[in-house]
C-alpha cells in the first residue's frame, strides 16, 4: 500500500509514478489539497479549446484531476466544511451513500441534521435547506431574532 498525505496538483505526476508501480497495491490520496468547488480558472481548464493549458498552467485543477481519474482513484470519504447564514456547515459523504448535510448548533456541542441529496449540494441547496427547518441567520439568532438550533 501507498499514501500520499495531503498531496497537491504538483504531486500529481509523482502519484501517477507511483500508481503505475503499484499494480493491484492500493494507492490513497489522504486529504488532498485541492477544492470540491471550482473558480474561474478550475472550469476553464476542464473545458477544451486554447484557453485549458493557460488555465491548467495558472493553476486550474481541471488537468490534475482528469490525470487522476483516468488512473482510476474514486472518492470513498468527503468531508467538508463552510459557512452558510453564518453557521457552520457540514457536507459528508461516503464512496455508496447520498451527500449528507448537517448544520452545527449554536451552543457548538453537536449538529442537526439538515438532509441528504443524491449530488453534492450547491451552496444554494443548503441555504434552501436551512430555509426549510425555519433555520435563520446567525445573527439574528444571537440576538434572539429567530430561534436558536
Amino acid at each position: 500500500m501507498s499514501c500520499f498525505v495531503q498531496p497537491t496538483q504538483e504531486t500529481v505526476s509523482s502519484v501517477e509514478s507511483i500508481s503505475d508501480q503499484a499494480g493491484d497495491r492500493l494507492v490513497v490520496l489522504m486529504n488532498p489539497q485541492w477544492r470540491i468547488t471550482d473558480d474561474a480558472l478550475d472550469a476553464a481548464s476542464k473545458d477544451g479549446g486554447i484557453w485549458r493549458g493557460l488555465a491548467s498552467f495558472l493553476g486550474g485543477k481541471g488537468d490534475s484531476m482528469q490525470r487522476l481519474s483516468d488512473a482510476g482513484f474514486q472518492d470513498i470519504f468527503t468531508l467538508e466544511g463552510y459557512v452558510c447564514k453564518g453557521g457552520d456547515i457540514r457536507l459528508a459523504k461516503r464512496f455508496d451513500s447520498d451527500w449528507f448535510v448537517f448544520a452545527a448548533n449554536d451552543d457548538a456541542t453537536g449538529y442537526i441534521k439538515l438532509g441528504t441529496m443524491k449530488d453534492r449540494p450547491t451552496y444554494q441547496d443548503v441555504d434552501g435547506m436551512l430555509d426549510d427547518k425555519g433555520i435563520g441567520l446567525k445573527y439574528a439568532r444571537d440576538f434572539g431574532m429567530t430561534p436558536k438550533i
